[in-house]
Formats: structure tokens, C-alpha cells, sequence
């Protein structure tokens, strides 16, 4: 049984967490923005002096050579997920990511890191595929997040109806909308949006057992 504590009252999904925890979603938000756009630059041929900046070292045209442009994108993006994910988990329950939590958070970030690939992908082939492929695939990828914060089964589902379910769909939509205008309108700020959002109510979501 999981040894993490879980608020009694019921949470609104737009309860105000505290200024702390507030901050640590703003701080979420921004490492995941920087993975995002970085990412996407990589994948448009910036060069990596642009996209790393003064992190930004000539050994690691190596990696990128050796890897392929795709795959270190991919690695580039996960190494953002991973850390977002971690502080969001340690925030969310108050203690140190455990082995096992870190080996299931870097699951799923992988598992989100192929999901924006996809994603990517599709769009010029059919963007209506793309859109639900991205909704369907993300909420999944946002409900075994959710396990790991609780310690329940890494693939335990939320009853259809129930207010998790609800929560997790919501917020899902708005990472969704978000990323969609991201590239529609060449803009970031849609995405910074969306993911804000996404971050806040997925911390109020993170206190609902049901």
C-alpha cells in the first residue's frame, strides 16, 4: 500500500494550491516549454549552438551525429520531460523519487517523448488521425503519470464519469489545444498556456482517489 497521504476534502480542479506549490507549476511549465521548443527547433535544423546557448559545446555534434537528427531530438526533449516529471512527483508527494519511481517516470517520459513524435509526424498526413492520435495517447500517458504520483499500478485506469477521469480529460485538452496552436500560429505562448494550465489542475487532480 502507498505510503503517500492524500487530502480528505474534495479539491475543485481549480483549487489555488499554495504559493509555493504554484511556483513549482510555473517552474514545471517552464522546463517543459524549453524541451518542447528546443526540440522542435532540432528538428527544423537550428543549429545546436542556437538551441544550447551557452550550454552549448562542439563534442556534442558528436552525439548528434552518432544518434541521428530524430533520435537525438528525442533524447534532447526526454531529458526535459525527465527532470519536469521528477519535481513535479516530488512536489506532488513530498518525498524523493524512490528507484522504482524514477524507473517508471522515465517509462512514461519516454512514452511522452514518442508521443509528440508521433504526433508530429502524423499531422502532415492526416490532422484529424493526428489530433485524436495526440488527445487519445496523451491522456493515457497523463493517467499513468497520476499512478506514479499515487503509487497505484502503473497502468491502473479511472472509471469513465468519475471526477479523475474528468480531470485528466480536461487537462489533457488543454496540453492538446495548446500544442495545436503552437504550431499553427508559430507562437510558444499558446503552448506556455496550455501547459500552465495543464500543470495546475493536473496538481489538484493529483489529490483525488477515487
Amino acid at each position: 500500500m502507498s505510503s503517500v497521504k492524500f487530502q480528505q476534502q474534495r479539491v475543485g480542479l481549480l483549487h489555488f494550491p499554495g504559493l509555493v506549490h504554484f511556483i513549482v507549476v510555473l517552474v514545471v511549465t517552464g522546463v517543459e516549454i524549453l524541451g518542447l521548443t528546443g526540440w522542435l527547433q532540432l528538428l527544423n535544423g537550428t543549429p545546436l549552438s542556437t538551441v544550447l546557448g551557452l550550454f552549448y559545446f562542439p563534442q556534442i555534434e558528436q552525439a548528434r551525429t552518432a544518434l541521428g537528427l530524430n533520435v537525438f531530438a528525442g533524447v534532447f526533449l526526454g531529458m526535459f520531460l525527465l527532470v519536469e516529471h521528477v519535481i513535479a512527483q516530488m512536489d506532488q508527494t513530498g518525498r524523493r523519487v524512490s528507484g522504482r519511481q524514477f524507473v517508471e517516470i522515465f517509462g512514461f517520459s519516454t512514452l511522452e517523448v514518442v508521443v509528440w513524435g508521433v504526433w508530429l509526424f502524423l499531422i502532415p498526413l492526416n490532422g484529424l488521425v493526428a489530433f485524436l492520435f495526440f488527445l487519445g495517447s496523451l491522456f493515457v500517458e497523463h493517467q499513468i503519470t497520476d499512478n506514479v504520483k499515487k503509487g497505484q499500478p502503473f497502468l491502473h485506469f479511472a472509471r469513465l464519469g468519475s471526477r479523475l477521469a474528468t480531470g485528466l480529460l480536461i487537462f489533457t485538452v488543454f496540453e492538446v489545444v495548446g500544442g495545436v496552436l503552437w504550431l499553427a500560429l508559430s507562437s510558444a505562448i499558446p503552448l506556455a498556456i496550455g501547459s500552465t494550465i495543464e500543470h495546475y489542475i493536473a496538481r489538484n487532480v493529483g489529490q483525488i482517489r477515487e
